[in-house]
């Protein structure tokens, strides 16, 4: 395996560039996680612009500690922003139930209603996860998806992730995935 990398890699693929967050990236990264549409499915609730620092800042963090994380997609024909996808370890007290999955990296993603049904999810998540096989130790990649979040649950099965059970709270259930 090769170093740990302190700094989000910049990865591209056919259409997308995936590269590290930087301050400049508050403004899209407010408007994602503002939009009812995103949150529905994720924090439950369209998040302030203080959330919305904290959640930027925590990702240079993750590379930084533990040498992977998360990144923001652009399309590089435009340079228009797509979302943020990657692998991290949050330490979600709803996993403590889990302990076979307890260290591995979560995937995740999150785009912005402008970019839903084009297919970037996949072809950035195909990459990440590319990406986290080669550069982080260990089996497995796991991920966490709401049970109404049928897109989700599609491109999850399509990067071969396999349903292993629920967790949380009866009225706050998620789904969980292996791979």
């Amino acid at each position: 395996m090769p170093d740990r990398l302190e700094r989000a890699p910049t990865l591209q693929t056919a259409r997308l560039e995936l590269r590290a967050h930087r301050a400049d990236n508050l403004e899209a990264c407010t408007r994602l996680w503002a939009d009812p549409l995103v949150t529905r499915h994720t924090t439950g609730r369209p998040l302030s612009r203080q959330e919305v620092w904290t959640r930027l800042l925590r990702h240079p963090g993750h590379w930084a500690l533990l040498g992977f994380g998360y990144w923001l997609a652009f399309e590089r024909a435009s340079g228009q922003f797509v979302g943020e996808l990657g692998v991290a370890r949050f330490e979600r007290d709803v996993m403590r139930a889990r302990p076979d999955v307890a260290g591995l990296p979560e995937a995740g993603w999150v785009l912005s209603p402008p970019a839903h049904g084009k297919g970037y999810a996949h072809e950035a998540m195909t990459a990440v996860l590319a990406w986290r096989d080669e550069h982080v130790p260990g089996p497995g990649t796991f991920c966490l998806i709401h049970p109404d979040n049928a897109p989700s649950l599609r491109l999850a099965a399509k990067l071969g992730f396999s349903a292993q059970g629920e967790v949380g709270e009866p009225d706050a259930r998620l789904l969980l995935l292996t791979r």
